[in-house]
């Protein structure tokens, strides 16, 4: 018998009934849809029955439009049948946003030049998260990571930003939105402590730009609309 393993791709949910859930992709063929015979059981009645699918390929995860009614979208864009899949795409079916991550935490993926600058310089208000990361590497390459309304650092596997490494703690720091709309850091308490601007912070809150050091990583806050 053929075990499927993890792929260290997942999903995470933004809107309609499992908004902020985490759905690892273990699958070489993940399908999505209003069925409760699909993989990722969508509660959205804006959805079809068997929607999409999103299918493991040798040059990456690909979206499928199954229903082929061109109302499966990537950035905002109908796939007309298969669309090869970016970290960071947002997805939408129906009323329910999805984006796809493609590997686990802040291990590498490379967005394409091009989307790169398109984060930069052009994308719309709609696919533009409120906040997010900028993860600088030792190889001057950037990935960025979507901040939920809140989201842990660490080296346990269960925190939603994944780091691996030993001078990080388990849990090492959370970023939270607060009610005003700003972002605050909080370092747990951590070994090695949490850096904003090159100080060691215990909690502030965070504006656009500031750069955040955990461990050897580092990270550069940025909120859209600025």
């Amino acid at each position: 018998m053929i075990v499927e393993q993890p792929s260290g791709a997942y999903l995470v949910i933004h809107k309609a009934s499992m908004a902020g859930r985490r759905i690892e992709l273990w699958k070489d063929c993940t399908t999505l849809g209003r069925s409760s015979d699909c993989d990722i059981f969508l509660e959205d009645i804006t959805v079809h029955r068997k929607q999409a699918s999103i299918v493991r390929t040798p040059a990456g995860y690909v979206l499928r439009d199954d229903h082929g009614s061109g109302d499966s979208f990537v950035n905002e864009i109908p796939v007309q049948r298969e669309q090869l899949l970016n970290s960071g795409d947002h997805l939408r079916f129906g009323n329910t946003v999805i984006t796809f991550y493609a590997s686990e935490g802040t291990r590498p993926f490379q967005l394409p030049v091009s989307r790169r600058r398109e984060l930069h310089m052009g994308r719309t208000s709609e696919l533009l998260p409120p906040a997010y990361l900028e993860v600088i590497n030792t190889r001057s390459l950037s990935s960025y990571i979507e901040l939920l309304p809140e989201m842990t650092i660490g080296r346990s596997r269960e925190s939603s930003i994944f780091l691996e490494d030993l001078a990080v703690s388990r849990l090492h720091a959370t970023i939270r939105e607060l009610p005003s709309g700003d972002y605050e850091l909080l370092d747990h308490r951590s070994a090695t402590g949490t850096f904003v601007n090159g100080r060691a912070m215990a909690r502030c809150v965070l504006r656009d730009g500031d750069e955040i050091q955990i461990g050897s990583t580092r990270f550069v806050f940025r909120l859209a609309h600025q």
